[in-house]
């Protein structure tokens, strides 16, 4: 089943495919002691690559996790499922709201980007990871 994951993803998706042993092992592990081989791993270009892995995945019943900007220190990021890696494309600021103090962001950002962009507000997420 992997390999007709990868087949379609590749063929379907503009995405980075990755389904050898070697970027698996890579994204079997976050900063925790947790290890869980995935499925295999998709580093999406675009909206639509998402959209269509997702529907694949549900398709060939291949569970899916999200994987933001790899902060996780308790095991949340690695699981037997198609790891979709958001955090080199996805890592924008989309907007401030300043009167309600809130921020959107797309999953790949990491905390101290947001934070540089939210000081020229007086802001910031005080998240201590």
């Amino acid at each position: 089943m992997s390999a007709d994951l990868a087949a379609r993803l590749r063929r379907e998706t503009q995405a980075e495919v990755m389904f050898d042993d070697a970027s698996r092992a890579r994204y079997a592990t976050d900063a925790s002691i947790y290890q869980v081989m995935p499925v295999g791993v998709m580093v999406p270009r675009q909206e639509q690559d998402i959209a269509t892995a997702i529907d694949i995945a549900r398709e060939l019943k291949v569970p899916v996790l999200a994987r933001g900007a790899g902060t996780s220190q308790c095991g949340q990021t690695t699981g037997s499922a198609l790891v979709i890696d958001t955090s080199t494309h996805f890592r924008r600021l989309l907007g401030i709201d300043l009167e309600r103090r809130t921020a959107t962001v797309e999953p790949g950002i990491v905390l101290d980007h947001l934070n540089a962009q939210l000081r020229a507000h007086g802001l910031w997420f005080p998240v201590d990871v």
